[in-house]
This record gives C-alpha cells, sequence and structure tokens, in this order.
C-alpha cells in the first residue's frame, strides 16, 4: 500500500461493516460498505490491538489513509481507533 501523501494523510471514515478477517501477518481487514467513496478496508495491526467490530454495524473508524494498488482501493492503515455509535433514542434522536 502507498501512503497518500509523505507523513500519511489520517483520515475519519464511516461505513458498515460487511467483513471481518484474519490475514496471515496477525492483523485483521475489516471489509466496509456504505462509505459514500472508494473507501473499501481497515487495517487493524498486531502493533496496535484493538476488538473487532462486529459484522453489521455501522461504525466511525480513524488512522492513516493509504491507496491499495492491488485492489485498487483506499483503505485506512492502520486503523488508530474505532467507535460504534449508539442507536438513535427518543431522548436523543439521530
Amino acid at each position: 500500500m502507498k501512503d497518500c501523501a509523505p507523513g500519511g494523510t489520517r483520515a475519519t471514515v464511516a461505513g458498515r461493516v460487511l467483513r471481518v478477517r484474519s490475514r496471515r501477518n496477525g492483523s485483521w481487514r475489516i471489509r466496509l460498505t456504505d462509505t459514500g467513496g472508494a473507501l473499501a478496508a481497515a487495517e487493524i495491526r498486531p502493533s496496535h490491538p484493538l476488538p473487532l467490530p462486529r459484522v453489521g454495524a455501522r461504525i466511525f473508524l480513524r488512522g492513516t489513509l493509504q491507496y491499495d494498488e492491488v485492489h485498487r482501493w483506499y483503505a485506512i492503515d492502520p486503523v488508530e481507533i474505532w467507535i460504534e455509535p449508539p442507536p438513535p433514542s427518543p431522548l436523543l434522536p439521530g
């Protein structure tokens, strides 16, 4: 993967988790959908372990934006942090 800019560009992205798979190098690839653009994946690295999001969850994640020339998509690699916001409620509408 290539950094999108020298030193890496950090980005925050919202998307729905389509799939979570382990990789041979010990990291986890999160495939995303509904991102509103070309970003399709994120990587959780063993050097920065995080809990894994559940499939189907709508999440926000932050990390370094990279371009994956093999798959021809953008990815957040590595993921620094991710959150699953609470669902809207009558008291706090979305």
